[in-house]
């Protein structure tokens, strides 16, 4: 219920971002995969083209002005749908994978960057994680799934399955008003050409609990959120 001190609801809250779905077809010009409704193709780093598409979403927390803390509890992500990518252009190509990453952070995240890094194997690292500018507590919520054709289906099926899944999530509570959602698709194959690419509509769901700090602690916590700020 609504705390008139505090004039915003405290106790359980759950915050939601929505997504919509991808298809897309790769441009043998451009070497990419196209924009399509609120994705974007992923930037260039370095000069370096990295097949991919991104979503950046937004959730107001609206936490600040009423010196309000979010301390999470469950997080996840629901896709219920396919994830398709059509086979490499080359018969038995190993190269071939699709990764695809879910982030939910409380600052604003280098996208090329994460997919650089994902895709260097001397690097194989992924945000919060040793080697990066993110600190942990940064990224509430941070999962990574492999995904490889489904054998169940024919050899040409686009159908992809997880082969694995890894977490990296954070958790930590947060006091900022806003905090970003990303989702990352990077398949990899030796020739793109022709390949199609689709994901389903997805929903970020975040659950926990509003709760107004002691004044000490809470203004730790902005300090410590500024300082990783004027790190990154």
């Amino acid at each position: 219920m609504a705390d008139e001190k505090t004039r915003a609801l405290t106790g359980p809250r759950q915050l939601l971002s929505y997504v919509g779905n991808y298809y897309g077809t790769f441009d043998d010009v451009t070497l990419q995969f196209p924009s399509y409704g609120n994705w974007q193709s992923l930037p260039l780093v370095d000069g370096v083209v990295i097949p991919g598409v991104f979503s950046e979403t937004r959730i107001d927390a609206n936490l600040s002005l009423d010196r309000l803390t979010m301390f999470p509890a469950t997080f996840f992500l629901q896709d219920p749908g396919m994830y398709l990518k059509s086979p490499s252009s080359i018969p038995d190509d190993e190269s071939e994978r699709f990764c695809v990453y879910d982030i939910v952070s409380t600052k604003i995240l280098d996208v090329g960057l994460i997919a650089s890094r994902a895709t260097d194997t001397t690097l194989n690292t992924s945000p919060g994680m040793l080697g990066t500018e993110d600190d942990m507590n940064q990224i509430t919520m941070g999962t990574l799934r492999f995904m490889s054709k489904d054998l169940n289906y024919t050899q040409q099926s686009s159908l992809q399955s997880v082969n694995a899944s890894s977490d990296f999530s954070g958790a930590a509570p947060f006091a900022q008003d806003t905090i970003y959602c990303y989702r990352i698709l990077m398949p990899h194959a030796t020739d793109y050409t022709g390949m199609v690419l689709a994901s389903p509509s997805s929903r970020f769901i975040l659950q926990g609990t509003i709760g107004q700090e002691e004044e000490l602690p809470y203004m730790m916590r902005l300090k410590n959120s500024y300082e990783l700020l004027e790190k990154a």
